[in-house]
């Protein structure tokens, strides 16, 4: 959330100027993103995103939701960042950007193969987590069985 000072600020400045001051965050994120600092990133990007949004600037609001949708897909946050990369698509295509649309459904494909894969191990383990849960049940009921007949000699015996 931008702070309320700078926000007021903001409102006082002629709305090109806003605008410049907003790609200039954006600008800004990608040169942290790309010195690895993300959590800079992201907040500058969150930042210039109220900004475009407030502005209704569609493209620049969709390029803002790719990065943070990159950010939390390398953070492993898929659905995160699928929800953020669908949210861009339609602001891609209210702006002639037939290209930018084409990359938000490459990396959603990426996910949908990463989500199967993930899915594919989790159901591996699942079985093999089931069979362990058989063996154990055969060694309960294994024991209930020793435990009657215990009693059942020691009923005799008495």
């Amino acid at each position: 959330m931008i702070p309320h000072g700078v926000q007021s600020y903001l409102h006082t400045l002629s709305k090109q100027k806003r605008l410049g001051i907003y790609k200039a965050l954006q600008f800004i994120g990608d040169v942290h993103l790309m010195e690895d600092d993300e959590v800079t990133a992201v907040s500058l990007f969150t930042v210039a995103l109220e900004g475009f949004t407030y502005m209704d600037v569609h493209r620049s609001r969709a390029e803002c939701m790719i990065r943070l949708g990159d950010v939390a897909k390398k953070d492993g946050d898929l659905l995160k960042a699928l929800e953020l990369w669908e949210t861009a698509r339609p602001l891609f295509e209210c702006s002639p950007q037939a290209k930018r649309v084409q990359d938000i459904e490459e990396r959603v494909g990426g996910i949908s193969e990463e989500v199967k894969e993930q899915h594919q191990k989790n159901l591996a383990l699942l079985a093999e987590l089931n069979v362990h849960a058989e063996k154990v049940e055969d060694v309960d009921s294994h024991a209930e069985e020793l435990e009657l007949e215990e009693e059942q000699v020691g009923l005799t015996t008495a």
